[in-house]
């Protein structure tokens, strides 16, 4: 290889290294949290074992996989407002749903799924810049 061409590559390799450092703070770190669907399950609403605590004072979710169109609940662990959590919402595949939250609270995500079939049924629902924890 001749020295411009290499000159070339390492200067390219630095400003993707330079441009991933700049970009990736503004990025939101999202995740998958499981709910599981006990088999003969008539449960009204059926909650995930992880909790989640928002960072900011919005949070974002979206239906993840095994989720359709359903109702979505957020249980209050750790809250200053009890009350201001009692509503549920709707979440429709492909579409974010925004809630007005406490940063800093730990919530429980809860869907309104009933499951008659023998086997359990795992869904997912999908969180933006949260921090988790296991109940």
């Amino acid at each position: 290889m001749n020295k411009k061409v290499i000159i070339s590559v390492i200067a390219l390799l630095i400003a993707i290294v330079i441009l991933g450092a700049v970009l990736y703070p503004t990025r939101k770190k999202s995740y998958e949290v499981k709910i599981t669907i006990p088999a003969g399950s008539s449960e009204t609403v059926v909650y995930s074992d992880m909790e989640i605590s928002p960072k900011k004072n919005k949070l974002t979710i979206y239906s993840g996989e095994g989720l359709g169109d359903c109702e979505i609940v957020l249980e209050p662990i750790e809250v200053r407002e009890e009350n201001a959590y009692d509503e549920t919402i709707y979440i429709t595949k492909g579409m974010p749903v925004k809630m007005n939250v406490e940063k800093g609270a730990w919530f429980k995500i809860g869907v309104n799924i009933q499951n008659p079939a023998d086997e359990d049924i795992v869904v997912y629902v999908i969180v933006e810049d949260v921090d988790l924890r296991i109940a």
